[in-house]
């Protein structure tokens, strides 16, 4: 597959993996929003680290910069 998120993207996903997996271990008292919270996370982690996003694919939405052609001058 090819990737489809660029590096701030990825940047983002992994700060609110960060907070999400924060949710789930503030939230451990209530098991439905600790584990939503760290499925959450587990995606944006995944996602940020290989770079490709299903959902990014389906609308036809593209972070990376690599689409992007060069400028001459």
């Amino acid at each position: 597959m090819n990737a489809n998120v660029g590096v701030t993207d990825a940047r983002i996903r992994w700060a609110l993996a960060l907070v999400c997996f924060a949710v789930a271990i503030g939230f451990n008292a209530s098991p439905l929003i600790a584990l939503l919270g760290a499925l959450v996370a587990l995606v944006l982690a995944g996602t940020a680290l290989t770079h490709v996003c299903p959902i990014w694919r389906f609308f036809h939405i593209d972070t990376s910069r690599r689409h992007i052609p060069a400028q001459r001058g």
